[in-house]
């Protein structure tokens, strides 16, 4: 498997003004429309309803594929058939084999990824493919699978406003309307608020389904994500929801037990998914917090809220490229090296923040 640490995609513009991916698909007779696909799109919990559902797929189907971002510790984790990442021999075969598009098409780093996932699992003949979203819906790469069953809505707030609009409305529209004409979209309870919202942006020839909670989930902000996924394998013909049993994807709420002290490691980023995270914690006074983000985000905020419900809250800066630097927040706990932290730490600690950061802690752990 290939760290997420190691250089391997050539290019790592993430946005331009004009996107090409669509072109290189025409070439190719387009493969994309070969697959059938469920579409997830969402602020918070599109990776772990992802997963969920494409677990569950199983029941039917014999080959099931399943495309993520970011990757976690490998990054052969954003593509999988069976929940089997793809191998470093395919993988590194694939970047090959696009390198001629990748140059003259000007693709960016996102585009590349969904070109390898279509042509990966058109090749070995999905018989269903679950695509999460990266940021939005219609101007996502991931829009290009047009072979659609149905569109599945996980929590929205507020991320991404320099490319989704400053609105709820503005990102409503633009992850709902990646659901294709004469399809379904099913939208999970946390998203009951915006109902009115949602019908009134939204192609009048989609149906619409709303999910329940799954009530008996032990972690709260799962809830919701796991009732989305019920109501998709039903949607599908499929009433065997064992896998709503799995432990969470790693860095989802992950717990691991460190020198007689509990940590818990989640990659809760924006504030919608921090306050879920806070009404999953019971006893917050036991739990010290180590906050780590990267440039951009609503810290202010974040950090409030935080501060609101933890007696010990701690920022960090971590080893990557966008961290954020912590010499620029207004905070009073502020710590330069968090393996040193986390080591002398006496206290039960949620390490939570950036998907960037988040990782490193969970490798750091499990190899001590």
């Amino acid at each position: 498997m290939i760290s997420v640490n190691s250089f391997l995609i050539p290019v790592q513009k993430r946005f331009q003004n004009e996107y090409n991916l669509s072109k290189v698909l025409d070439l190719l007779n387009n493969p994309e429309k070969q697959i059938p696909t469920i579409n997830v799109v969402g602020t918070n919990g599109k990776g772990s309803t992802s997963f969920y559902v494409s677990n569950g797929l199983k029941e039917k189907y014999k080959k099931v594929g399943l495309f993520i971002s970011p990757a976690f510790l490998y990054h052969n984790e954003r593509i999988q058939i069976n929940n089997k990442p793809i191998s470093d021999e395919d993988l590194n075969l694939y970047i090959k084999k696009i390198d001629e598009y990748i140059s003259s098409f000007n693709l960016t780093f996102f585009e590349i990824w969904t070109l390898i996932a279509i042509l990966y699992f058109y090749d070995n003949k999905v018989d269903i493919a679950v695509i999460e979203a990266g940021i939005g819906g219609i101007k996502d790469s991931t829009n290009l699978f047009s072979n659609q069953l149905v569109t599945l809505l996980t929590s929205v707030s507020y991320d991404h406003t320099e490319i989704l609009g400053e609105t709820i409305e503005e990102i409503i529209y633009q992850k709902i309307n990646i659901a294709k004409p004469k399809t379904t979209l099913i939208i999970s309870d946390d998203n009951y608020k915006y109902k009115e919202i949602i019908e009134s942006k939204l192609n009048k020839e989609i149906s619409v389904l709303y999910s329940n909670k799954l009530e008996e989930e032990t972690i709260k902000y799962q809830k919701a994500n796991k009732g989305l996924a019920k109501k998709a394998l039903e949607f599908l013909g499929i009433n065997n929801f064992k896998c709503l049993d799995l432990k969470p994807m790693v860095g989802r709420f992950t717990q691991i037990n460190y020198r007689n002290r509990k940590i818990i490691i989640d990659g809760a980023h924006n504030l919608d998914g921090i306050n879920s995270l806070i009404n999953s914690i019971e006893n917050k006074n036991e739990w010290t917090v180590l906050y780590g983000a990267i440039e951009g985000k609503e810290h202010r905020k974040i950090l409030y809220s935080l501060d609101a419900n933890f007696d010990s809250v701690n920022i960090t800066n971590f080893d990557f490229h966008k961290s954020w630097e912590i010499n620029n927040i207004d905070h009073i706990n502020k710590i330069k090296d968090w393996k040193k932290f986390i080591e002398e730490s006496e206290n039960n600690l949620l390490i939570c923040g950036s998907l960037y950061f988040i990782p490193q802690v969970y490798d750091y752990l499990t190899n001590k």
